[in-house]
């Protein structure tokens, strides 16, 4: 019998059950310690079961198959393990189940076994509702591919960091919660030390990635990052001067480490969720909300203690506690206010209400106001902590006045322009900028004269295991992070400060640094490996759907147009009437430069448009029509809603003049844009142009204020007679000549006809159907039943919801295109040759988060960056619009439509169509527009992959696209974290030392 689970979920599920039976046991007074240690055992040696399937390419397994693909190297494929939701639920079960059984060794506690077993099996029961272990129902030919964005060597560090920092983080909570302290710091500061890594390496990825120049956008799950780092911190601190509060805080943090994980697998991020909140995400929110509850019931317990203590360290007036106490509250409510912002929307995303949280820049606009005083106060509060005993609260106070002094006069200076240290952004951002600068400044130099000191009085090796020396280190890296943060945060953010430029092969530009950047060479290459865009996406995927509509779309609308082209081609060349009213509506207006003057009997009526109102000038009386400087205008217009072509004939004048038989009985002189006059004739009057007669039975005169929609002058009325400049009439009747014999206006032409006039009057159209006739897209149009098999098959007719969905597209494609370009960078004498590669993952397109990947090129320029990104060139579509792709898609159209028929490169142009377009389904359906869009892009991208060579690449003709930027002093905000990691690495040493003293 099949197992309902992948093989790879036997040791979780086995690990799980031992688990809850530990679990179940504590929680009944009895303990079980060895059926957690086994669980817990088994959890971790489950792990190296895990990464088989994704190493050996098993696509039974369905996060094998949605995050591998045989292109992808064998390192790679380790990593992708945990790149999916199920996956990192379960790395996270891992790493806590070893820190578990590290601190089981000494800590036993039946409520320490509960909370800790609690902990790795809501992760384990996470990773199987979030489909860790689930089987793929259909074999597929390959893999899915690996996201596009996490094929990088950064898929290692971050999310092993960040999961880590979060497992251990989540353990030490557990044991500090049930009265461990020395063992669970060391765990607890190893954990920090990663987390803290982990969101620098992810803000570096970013960086490096996403080719804006920015490591911070407040996304969601970047905030919920920050969340836990921000209770983390908080421990430690009022762990010396409020010990009693260290419970809550331990609760606390075990909360946001749920939290967050709960973020990261819902909407409220666009970058980083896995899906919309499922029953393993809404266990994980379960998991964050129960320790909340608790920690506010010993919070409510000890509310006393807490403010007893905090009072005895206010009463002491030790600087020492002082500056941990401020930086605390500092922390604290930083903590607070990110934690409630992430909190609340969880919770109302969890009942199915539409959250979100600020982010970008409404990110800046929430957060910055609040987090950068808090900020200030606690880089206040680091010399306080270091350098207090040797100040004294005179010396502190002379120091904390001096700082604001020269804080607020260098604010005031940058606000005013005296100074500017961002050109491009507002006064209000060089003020901020210019008010920390001194604040980190002073912290960076107070920790820094600790550790001089320390390093003075110590003199042996003794120093080691000196914890406050790791704290000031710890202190410092923070100072650094805060400094570059400030000095690169608004060059990063901000697009101003981008360069742009297009460089053909063999051009140089001179970079802001004072390099010189040279484009070399550039080739094109694409995959061997292929991946399987079919098997499990068909019927199911939003880019499916989308293909199927843009394919339907194709029949109905460009392949009918087609079929009435070709029609209406031939009538065209037989009909000598048709032939006539397309020559002369193509040369309107025909200025006839002469005079015409024609007389008969009419009834004239005066419409007002404005007040619905009629009033009759003459009634079956003599009326005389001047038209001074007569022309003939012929207009074919379309109705854009059916599409019917009408034949309109106008017969303008630079003057006209009309005289009636009576005086006008108007108030007004002036007939413009609100009224109307129409002439009813009871023989029809008959005006001589050229060699054209018109017959006309009705007149509608139209003056320029009408014919212009009230920018032209009016009729003006004197006496009897109206005249006007530049005005009309607009004919109701007949048109004569000699080639066309006899035409009705206003008439309408067949559709036939019609979608002939359209395409040989617009030259965007005719350039299109030029090149549509010279590809293999044109019979497919012509004979319509080719897309009719796309679209359906007798399986889908079949189906309940028909073959709705459905596209027969290639099962495997090449998996990536790329673009190699060689660029040179010198400097002085110095000079380095670099090749950058560009991806497209064919695949990235097909799951509906686009498969291009530019390249970011950082320069180090001492403690700054020059930023460059290369993107590919972009190449207009046939249709116009101002639509245009990035050519590496082209190119990887134009490769894999060699091995493909023309029905299968239409599939997987449309495919791409929808992949490149995918947004517009947002709101589940299609506007004309949106319809349009679409159909418009799959022809373009049909056409020019045809049509693409490397010889006529646009790279070649415009250029290759680079954009620049200087950021200063970027280096410290990833030199910051790194020293901050150092600094709790060297806390775990010397906690490790004091154990082990304390054991013997």
């Amino acid at each position: 019998m099949a197992l309902p689970i992948h093989y790879t979920g036997i040791a979780p599920l086995v690990a799980g059950l031992l688990v809850a039976a530990s679990v179940a046991s504590a929680v009944a007074g009895r303990s079980r310690e060895r059926l957690l240690r086994y669980g817990l055992a088994v959890a971790v040696a489950g792990w190296f079961v895990y990464v088989i399937p994704f190493v050996t390419l098993d696509y039974s397994l369905r996060e094998a198959f949605w995050n591998t693909s045989p292109g992808l190297p064998l390192s790679m494929r380790i990593a992708s393990a945990w790149a999916g939701g199920g996956g990192s639920l379960y790395l996270f079960a891992v790493i806590a189940s070893a820190a578990g059984l590290y601190l089981l060794r000494i800590h036993r506690s039946r409520l320490f076994q509960a909370i800790l077993g609690s902990l790795v099996l809501a992760a384990l029961a996470g990773a199987f509702l979030n489909g860790a272990f689930a089987l793929l129902p259909e074999r597929p030919a390959s893999g899915a591919g690996l996201n596009p964005l996490l094929k990088s060597p950064w898929l290692y560090p971050h999310p092993l960091s960040t999961f880590g920092g979060y497992a251990l983080l989540a353990v030490a909570a557990a044991a500090m919660l049930t009265g461990e302290k020395r063992r669970s710091l060391v765990v607890y500061e190893l954990g920090w030390a990663l987390l803290t890594l982990g969101i620098m390496i992810g803000g570096y990825w970013s960086y490096e990635t996403f080719g804006w120049g920015g490591y911070w956008a407040w996304d969601p799950v970047e905030t919920s990052e920050l969340m836990v780092w921000l209770v983390a911190t908080t421990l430690p601190h009022f762990m010396v001067v409020v010990p009693s509060f260290v419970r809550y805080n331990a609760a606390w943090l075990l909360s946001s480490v749920f939290i967050a994980m709960y973020v990261t697998r819902t909407g409220l991020s666009p970058l980083h969720s896995f899906a919309a909140p499922g029953i393993g995400a809404l266990l994980l929110l379960s998991a964050g909300v129960t320790p909340l509850v608790y920690g506010v019931y010993v919070l409510a317990r000890n509310g006393e203690k807490i403010v007893s203590e905090t009072a005895r360290t206010l009463r002491e007036r030790n600087l020492y506690k002082m500056g941990l106490f401020i930086a605390g509250m500092a922390l604290l409510l930083s903590a607070i206010f990110v934690y409630g912002t992430l909190f609340l929307p969880s919770i109302l995303s969890a009942v199915g209400v539409e959250a979100s949280v600020p982010q970008m820049q409404s990110g800046v606009r929430y957060f910055h106001p609040v987090l950068y005083p808090l900020l200030v106060a606690m880089l206040a509060a680091i010399p306080l902590a270091f350098t207090g005993d040797k100040l004294g609260w005179k010396g502190y106070t002379a120091l904390l006045l001096t700082t604001t002094i020269v804080s607020t006069v260098f604010a005031l200076a940058a606000y005013k322009g005296v100074y500017i240290l961002a050109p491009l952004s507002p006064p209000e951002t060089n003020a901020l900028m210019a008010f920390g600068v001194p604040w980190a400044v002073i912290a960076a130099a107070s920790t820094l004269v600790y550790i001089a000191y320390r390093l003075w009085r110590s003199r042996s090796v003794l120093i080691v295991a000196d914890r406050l020396t790791a704290v000031s280190l710890l202190h410092l890296g923070l100072a650094v992070t805060v400094l570059g943060v400030i000095l690169s945060g608004t060059y990063a953010f901000n697009d101003k400060y981008t360069w742009y430029y297009e460089l053909k092969p063999g051009d140089s530009i001179s970079l802001p640094s004072g390099a010189k950047l040279t484009f070399e060479d550039f080739s094109y290459g694409i995959s061997n490996s292929t991946v399987d865009i079919y098997t499990n996406y068909v019927g199911r995927s939003s880019t499916y759907v989308l293909a199927w509509n843009v394919l339907n779309f194709l029949k109905n609308d460009l392949a009918e147009f087609i079929k009435l082209y070709n029609q209406g081609k031939e009538l065209f060349n037989s009909n000598k009437t048709v032939e006539w009213l397309f020559k002369v509506a193509k040369n309107s207006p025909i200025d006839l430069n002469t005079t015409v003057i024609a007389t008969g009997n009419a009834t004239v009526t005066l419409y007002d448009l404005e007040n619905n109102g009629t009033m009759i000038l003459a009634r079956n009386q003599q009326v005389k029509i001047i038209l001074d400087k007569a022309l003939l205008r012929l207009d074919l217009n379309m109705d854009p809603n059916t599409g019917v072509i009408s034949v309109d004939l106008l017969v303008g004048a630079a003057n006209l003049t009309v005289e009636l038989p009576a005086v006008i009985p108007i108030e007004q002189d002036k007939i413009g844009f609100h009224k109307y006059i129409e002439m009813r004739f009871t023989t029809p009057l008959r005006l001589r142009l050229g060699d054209v007669e018109v017959i006309a039975e009705r007149i509608g005169l139209l003056p320029e204020a009408l014919l212009l929609a009230g920018k032209g002058a009016p009729f003006i009325v004197n006496n009897s007679t109206i005249t006007g400049s530049n005005a009309a009439l607009y004919v109701y009747g007949y048109i004569k000549s000699p080639e066309a014999g006899k035409v009705k206006v206003p008439s309408q032409l067949s559709p036939a006809v019609a979608a002939y006039l359209i395409a040989s009057l617009n030259p965007t159209t005719q350039k299109m159907f030029q090149s549509i006739e010279q590809s293999s897209l044109y019979q497919l149009l012509v004979n319509s039943t080719a897309i009719d098999r796309l679209v359906e098959s007798p399986t889908c007719l079949k189906s309940q919801h028909g073959c709705f969905g459905y596209v027969d597209a290639p099962r495997l494609v090449p998996e990536t295109a790329w673009l190699e370009v060689r660029l040179k960078i010198e400097h002085g004498d110095w000079s380095k040759t670099v090749n950058v590669r560009i991806r497209f993952e064919a695949y990235g397109e097909i799951q509906g988060i686009h498969g291009l990947v530019s390249k970011v090129i950082p320069i180090g320029l001492g403690l700054d960056d020059v930023y460059v990104v290369v993107s590919p060139p972009v190449v207009e579509g046939y249709i116009g619009g101002g639509v245009a792709y990035h050519e590496l898609l082209v190119y990887y159209l134009h490769e894999a439509f060699k091995h493909l028929p023309p029905e299968k490169r239409l599939a997987l142009a449309a495919l791409m169509a929808a992949g490149y377009n995918v947004d517009v389904l947002n709101d589940g359906s299609l506007s004309v527009d949106e319809r349009q869009q679409v159909e418009a892009t799959l022809v373009d991208l049909y056409l020019l992959a045809e049509n693409f060579g490397q010889t006529n690449s646009t790279i070649v003709k415009e250029g290759l696209h680079v954009q620049v930027k200087i950021i200063p002093g970027i280096r410290l905000v990833w030199i910051g974290p790194i020293i901050m990691a150092l600094g709790a690495v060297y806390i775990a040493v010397v906690r490790i030392i004091a154990v082990k003293r304390h054991s013997r």
